[in-house]
């Protein structure tokens, strides 16, 4: 009995053996590449980050004298035809504000503030849309230049990327006498780029430059959108 469980045991470590040798041997069977693809494409839509405020004496002037300037703000984004979906309210608050004299806290009045997210989606229309924005009061905080067909680019990217990445692999796999197998791992990593911002600071240059009542206008550039992905082998 005893002679038979030490065959038994004898058996199972040969087993054991040979399954783990065979396991790491397929890890080393492998080869691990990163693909990368960019390209530079001139945007063709806009988002304008900006904020209305309203300071009175009580909370209840302020709020109202806000609420006046949101419909206002409003009625001028339905009149340039931007669609509610594109029009968000990102943030509300009414707040009280004091001054400190003597160590004593003195309230001041009420400040109202709503801030905005304003998707134009015609890009010839951005400068036309801040510009009366902020006739009426929004405080334009920055731009990020996009585009609408985001989704376009980031596809045709990444099959170029696949592309680099198979590519490389096959001369390595080539370099060793051995031949590429099928994919066994993927990790399509990160979209970079898609984006360009004017920040506040750059909107108010940008504005000073413009002559009296002179309508703004933008060269927005392009914008770098980069993929990378990290694919993975069999070497036969």
């Amino acid at each position: 009995m005893k002679r038979r469980f030490i065959v038994l045991l004898l058996t199972l470590t040969i087993c054991f053996t040979f399954f783990c040798s065979g396991t790491y041997a397929a890890e080393r069977d492998s080869i691990s590449v990163n693909g990368h693809a960019a390209t530079e494409v001139v945007p063709d839509m806009a988002t304008l980050f900006g904020a209305l405020e309203k300071r009175a004496l009580t909370a209840e002037e302020a709020r109202n004298g806000l609420a006046k300037e949101m419909q206002a703000l409003k009625h001028l984004l339905t009149v340039q035809m931007i669609p509610d979906q594109d029009i968000q309210t990102i943030r509300y608050s009414l707040q009280p504000e004091y001054v400190y004299d003597k160590n004593k806290q003195q309230l001041t009045g009420y400040l109202a503030r709503a801030d905005y997210k304003i998707k134009i989606k015609n890009l010839d229309e951005l400068g036309s849309v801040m510009d009366k924005s902020i006739n009426i009061g929004l405080v334009v905080n920055r731009v990020e230049f996009g585009l609408n067909n985001r989704s376009l680019f980031e596809n045709s990217l990444l099959d170029e990327a696949v592309t680099n990445a198979r590519a490389k692999a096959a001369v390595v796999a080539r370099a060793g006498g051995r031949t590429l197998g099928r994919l066994i791992h993927a990790n399509l990593g990160t979209v970079a780029g898609a984006t360009r911002t004017m920040n506040r600071n750059m909107l108010m240059a940008k504005t000073a430059d413009s002559a009296e009542a002179a309508a703004t206008e933008f060269d927005p550039g392009v914008i770098s959108v980069s993929v990378d992905v990290n694919l993975e082998f069999e070497l036969e």
